[in-house]
């Protein structure tokens, strides 16, 4: 067999040369845009060929590369085809992950180069989305999710048992005692409206005397996301998964309040058909993640 350049190489020039764009290649890769201008090059190296001519407003493939493309693009789909037959796995050098914008950008995003690092072979794409994805109707390979359970038809594995808490920035809490209700309550209040946070909200004031129902938000939503950025900003207090403030705990950025925490209505589990469970890349990211998980959220010593 004659010998054939690195796979990696390839699989980057058929992103470029299909998007003539080496931006819109890196965003569809999951890398930068110089990673993938490194690997082509790497590949016009090892053929000795220039398959793009790339100008400041314009990349576009030479005569070489136009030549090129459609055999890489039959060679990826015969491939993809081969291993399909195997193991149902259209793409195993491509991880798709679907999980909520909250997850994805405060604990997944900054420690995701750890897991690529390990397996440089994989390359993963996220898409943040608010509900289960249908996995008939995608191409997505795993989702992370904050729930219930019960998800019909599919395996859930849970990973961890969040806890609730209140937060808020110490720079709102000046004159503030942090420990006693009426003192909290005074405060801006920020609504995550998800009904099993409502519901321990409600609990709460009920425990404590507040009437809920005089209560009003300075904002209302049930994306954690612009919520916990509220609280960062000093803008009220909230009551959150821990999971994803923990950071901000660690940091000092936020602080725990009224000495409470009890058990979250919503756990953390990985999600997906029981086949893709089985898939290397699968078992490889599910190996990584569980571990880390366990490691950031047990045993936590926050401010």
């Amino acid at each position: 067999m004659k010998y054939l350049p690195p796979l990696k190489s390839l699989q980057f020039f058929l992103a470029a040369g299909q998007s003539k764009n080496f931006k819109q290649a890196a965003e569809q890769l999951n890398v930068t845009q110089a990673a993938v201008s490194q690997q082509i090059r790497s590949l016009e190296e090892n053929l000795q060929s220039k398959l793009f001519e790339r100008t400041n407003r314009h990349t576009m493939l030479t005569e070489k590369g136009r030549t090129l493309l459609p055999f890489i693009q039959r060679a990826f789909e015969e491939l993809s085809s081969g291993i399909q037959s195997i193991t149902g796995d259209q793409n195993p050098q491509v991880l798709r992950i679907s999980t909520v914008h909250s997850f994805s950008s405060l604990w997944l995003i900054p420690r995701l180069q750890e897991f690529q690092k390990l397996h440089p072979e994989i390359m993963v794409q996220l898409a943040p989305s608010s509900e289960l994805i249908d996995f008939k109707q995608s191409h997505i390979d795993l989702a992370i999710r904050m729930g219930r359970g019960g998800h019909s038809e599919l395996v859930q594995k849970k990973v961890y048992d969040d806890n609730l808490t209140f937060v808020a920035s110490p720079e709102l809490l000046t004159g503030i005692n942090k420990d006693i209700p009426e003192q909290v309550f005074r405060l801006p209040w920020i609504e995550d409206t998800s009904i099993g946070i409502q519901e321990r909200f409600q609990d709460y004031c009920k425990s404590v005397n507040i009437k809920f129902e005089t209560l009003v938000p300075v904002i209302k939503t049930n994306d954690a996301l612009p919520l916990i950025d509220s609280a960062v900003q000093g803008r009220g207090f909230l009551l959150v998964n821990t999971s994803l403030v923990i950071e901000h705990l660690r940091t000092g950025r936020l602080v725990k309040l009224l000495n409470y925490s009890c058990k979250s209505p919503y756990s953390l589990y990985l999600v997906a058909p029981e086949q893709q469970f089985s898939w290397n890349k699968v078992k490889l990211f599910e190996d990584w993640i569980v571990p880390k998980l366990l490691e950031s959220f047990s045993n936590l010593e926050v401010r």
